[in-house]
Parts: C-alpha cells; structure tokens; sequence
C-alpha cells in the first residue's frame, strides 16, 4: 500500500509542467522598460527601477502582441490585443488600421471605415490608409467618398497604380468616365499587367459608340487573360454587330466553354 501511495504522488506533477510550459512561452512577450529592461505591469506608468514612462513601451508591447496573433492564425486574439491599446491610445495610426483591416475581413464595414477615419486623422499623410479607406468606401457603395479617399493616396504618391486603378473603377461607376479612362490608362502605364483596365476603357469606348477602339481593348484584355469571359461577350456582341455572326458565335462558344471549364474546377 505504502508503494503504491508513493508512485501516485510521483504522477501528480504532470500538470505542472504544461504549466511551466506556458510559464516559459509568456516571458517573450513580457513588458520590460525600454531602458533598463526592468518587468514592469500593464497597469505601471513608470519604471521602478529608473523611472522611465512606460506608455509607449506598452503600447509597442501591444502592437506586437497583436502581431504575433495575427501570424499564428488568431485573428479574435489580435484584435483584442487592438483594442486593449486603443483604450490606452485612441488615435494610435497602426491599431486604428490594424482593426480597421480586421473589421473589414470580417464584413462589418461601417467599424472598418470608422477604424480607417481615425487613422488618416491622426496621419494626415498616411497612403495606405487612404487607399484602404477607399476600397471600404466603395464596398460600401458610396462612390463620392472612394473617389475623395482615393484623390487623396494620388496626392500624396501619384505613381500609386494600384489607387489609379481603383479611383478609375470608381470614377467609372460614378459615371465620369471620361476622367476614369485617363486614369485606367495611367494604371496601365504604371503596370502593364492590369489587363482588366483595357476590359474597362474597352466598355467605355463601347458605351460612346467607338466600336473599333472597343474592339482593340477588349483584345487586349484577352491577350494575356485568354478565358476573360466578360471580354469575350463584349466582342461577340460587336462582331455581330459588323454582320460576322460566325465570329461572333465562335466567341460565345469560347465563353461557354471557359464558363463550363471553371464550374467543374471550383
């Protein structure tokens, strides 16, 4: 009996070393003074060893928190390590957008654009935020404000493709597509691989009666992209339209055929 009490005891440490295990994996993240590299608490205003001011220590020890979160695949984690040090500091620049990100991958747009307001108020000169801004705009259909987030990025880089890209989509939806093709073909200029900016300014010609300008963009969007399915039904459209119906039945054959190739894929 009194070997067998023993041998139990020696079990019961088990759950001491997942314990420890853990123990030994916080330590990397722990909040220390910047200067003398003291542990300090989340709640310590200054250093008790040197009397550093630890606010800006917490709140890099949050960011890079959240951070390390976002890597491992634990987005609910790093999005309340956001908003722990965006109560310790509303306007800080990278939380704002940090979470503005997060909302919007999640779909609640209207916090995302809150989240990306707050950070290009706080940096007036901030690109990404602005383009970010932009693209939640126009998810949430509001055109005037994409143009306006997306005017801004311009100003401040005017070789941004990728935001002459989407100020011209916008500008596009808006209507105004005499200022969307010029900037669809900056985008172009900038990066040639934008095949689906010919698509556009291909539909703009179209719209203006400019049948063979229409033609040569929708071309060309095919020339790297060749199941472009929506090009292709534009061109069939117009090939008809000069009295080719063969061609143009032959183009509708290829967009089936890319339509039926890409259902039985997905």
């Amino acid at each position: 009996m009194h070997t067998g009490k023993s041998a139990m005891k020696k079990r019961k440490p088990a759950p001491k070393a997942a314990k420890s295990l853990a123990q030994d994996i916080k330590p990397q993240f722990m909040l220390r003074c910047s200067r003398c590299g003291r542990p300090a608490g989340e709640q310590d205003k200054f250093c008790a060893e040197c009397g550093l001011f630890l606010r800006d220590a917490y709140l890099d020890h949050r960011l890079l928190l959240a951070l390390v979160e976002e890597r491992n695949g634990r987005s609910r984690e790093a999005r309340q390590q956001l908003e722990h040090l965006l109560q310790a500091d509303p306007d800080h620049v990278l939380a704002n957008h940090m979470l503005g990100t997060f909302y919007f991958h999640q779909g609640t747009i209207d916090l995302a654009i809150e989240r990306y307001q707050k950070a290009v108020a706080a940096a007036p000169t901030f690109v990404l935020g602005y383009y970010d801004l932009g693209v939640a705009w126009y998810h949430r259909c509001n055109m005037p404000e994409a143009i306006r987030a997306f005017r801004r990025c311009l100003e401040l880089d005017p070789n941004y493709n990728a935001a002459h890209y989407r100020l011209a989509v916008s500008l596009f939806h808006a209507g105004e597509l005499e200022e969307a093709s010029n900037h669809f073909k900056q985008s172009i200029a900038l990066t040639p691989e934008y095949l689906m900016a010919h698509y556009h300014i291909g539909v703009i010609h179209e719209r203006r009666g400019e049948a063979d300008a229409a033609e040569r963009e929708f071309q060309r969007s095919l020339d790297e992209a060749v199941g472009e399915v929506s090009s292709l039904f534009h061109l069939a459209v117009i090939r008809r339209s000069k009295g080719d119906v063969k061609g143009a039945e032959e183009l509708i054959r290829r967009a089936h055929e890319f339509g039926r190739a890409q259902s039985t894929t997905s």
